[in-house]
């Protein structure tokens, strides 16, 4: 089933495309100069990987771009190729070097990282007061993703002096996973796929057409592979600091 068309406002459109290359730009900035600072003999290995994971993303990108996403038909294609591009891109960096190079920043710094998802949740609440896309996907709807973003700098800062900052991180982590998961699929069940629950009016179609698109594809993989990561780190920064 494919969908009307939706309008979305030009300054959303901007905002998404620009947060998208901003954090490509940041992102590979800071793992390349961690990866020279740390293990730059294995710097050709770290490209190689950081470029596939780009090269993949690219590919689903402008898949989006060309309307692929805006059949609402079973199965469900957003899902199946957001949880795809996470599941490979996740195993792609936990097999290379690039992975020792994300733990070297340790769970503190992955943990204030995080604050750059207030960005596209401010997107989303534009979008709803817009009447493009369902209530239930903002922070007066059902979605407190935003609180991710927004307690992360803030324990980040409380938590740096404390000797059991590690612990308060890594329940943030699982805490915050959840609540990103019960967004997803608050996401995915107010779509009008097969599958669809939530019965909102607008459905949540947007998630179909590009630029928004980027969102599932590209946020929300991020963010996942984040708490992932962070967990991970965070539990053996425990186990070492408790040989000690």
């Amino acid at each position: 089933m494919k969908e009307h068309t939706l309008t979305i406002p030009w300054l959303n459109q901007i905002i998404v495309i620009g947060l998208a290359i901003f954090l490509l730009i940041i992102m590979s900035f800071y793992l390349f100069r961690k990866a020279f600072q740390v293990l730059p003999n294995q710097i050709n290995a770290i490209i190689l990987t950081w470029s596939k994971v780009s090269l993949l993303l690219g590919i689903n990108i402008v898949i989006s771009y060309f309307g692929f996403l805006e059949t609402f038909s079973f199965p469900p294609r957003m899902p199946l190729l957001a949880i795809s591009f996470t599941i490979i891109a996740g195993l792609l960096i936990i097999k290379s070097p690039l992975f020792s190079v994300i733990r070297s920043f340790g769970s503190e710094k992955i943990l204030l990282f995080q604050v750059w998802r207030l960005i596209p949740e401010m997107v989303i609440f534009v979008n709803v007061q817009s009447g493009i896309q369902a209530e239930i996907m903002t922070f007066t709807g059902n979605n407190y993703d935003i609180l991710t973003a927004l307690t992360a700098p803030i324990l980040y800062f409380v938590t740096k002096k404390y000797t059991l900052r590690f612990k308060w991180i890594l329940i943030w982590n699982v805490l915050s996973l959840i609540n990103l998961i019960h967004t997803l699929m608050m996401g995915v069940l107010s779509a009008p796929y097969p599958i669809q629950v939530y019965m909102t009016e607008p459905s949540n179609q947007i998630i179909g057409f590009f630029p928004m698109t980027i969102i599932p594809l590209y946020f929300v993989p991020v963010a996942i592979l984040s708490h992932l990561f962070g967990i991970f780190i965070g539990y053996n920064q425990i186990k070492e600091k408790n040989r000690l």
